[in-house]
């Protein structure tokens, strides 16, 4: 049994799987949660071709993997962390919902990363900012979630291209603002933009997020799509509402 951290905290997840965060730290974000359900949309509109494992980089509390997982029981994946108090996290969430045996969670750095299998699908929710680009956490775990201390989005990038088959894809998710930088980085390793969904935190509110699906030698195709979270009434979208219902969240919000 891996032993729980003092400072963990239980929370719901996908149906009954559980997600152990740290009561002082990052927890998982509607980021992570975009992530997956960007993922488990796009491998539910391929059907047979669901793949029989992935590949998730910087898996943190392994929010997005268990999302997959729970959508997909025959899935399959292993994933790479570098924060050991995250990796401790991601471990005993694994264990409480029996999902060792289908995902390993690998304590290391993404940019050191060399799986000898290619995988047809890889999934990040990396940190966005540079240390430059505002005041870094005293809190370890805040600031190597928030800021690329531990790997910028060139490297995610690059370690996605290196484990990608032919025609693999690759969902991750950038601050609209920088979305060029994410798009270069991309371009830069090979893997072409096939669909961006922008994300509007509130009606009327410019787009927050890129949510992008690149792929490994497919079709490049930029076409917008987008996502309101909030109404102009400040409460939840039917949209959003129904995307959390799609991958096992409580339809209870306010």
């Amino acid at each position: 049994m891996t032993a729980l951290p003092d400072n963990a905290r239980v929370d719901r997840l996908s149906g009954d799987f559980i997600i152990y965060q740290p009561r002082i730290g990052q927890r998982y974000t509607t980021d992570d949660l975009l992530v997956a359900w960007v993922a488990v949309r796009e491998l539910r509109r391929r059907r047979a071709a669901v793949p029989a494992s992935f590949l998730d980089l910087g898996s943190g509390l392994c929010s997005v993997p268990m999302i997959l997982l729970w959508a997909f029981p025959a899935l399959m994946g292993m994933g790479i962390e570098i924060s050991p108090e995250r990796y401790a996290l991601g471990r005993a969430s694994l264990e409480k919902n029996g999902l060792s045996g289908r995902f390993t969670l690998q304590q290391g750095d993404l940019r050191q990363l060399k799986h000898a299998s290619g995988f047809e699908f890889i999934t990040s929710s990396p940190p966005y900012y540079q240390s430059h680009e505002g005041p870094v956490s005293p809190n370890r775990d805040k600031a190597g979630a928030r800021f690329e201390l531990e790997g910028s989005i060139e490297d995610y990038c690059r370690a996605a291209a290196g484990h990608l088959v032919p025609g693999g894809l690759f969902v991750t998710v950038y601050p609209c603002q920088y979305r060029q930088r994410a798009l270069d980085a991309a371009e830069a390793c090979g893997l072409g933009c096939e669909r961006e969904l922008r994300v509007i935190a509130r009606q009327g509110k410019p787009p927050l997020l890129s949510l992008f699906i690149f792929s490994c030698g497919g079709p490049q195709a930029r076409a917008g799509e987008e996502l309101v979270v909030r109404g102009e009434d400040l409460l939840f979208t039917d949209a959003f509402r129904q995307l959390r219902r799609e991958v096992g969240f409580p339809d209870k919000l306010k």
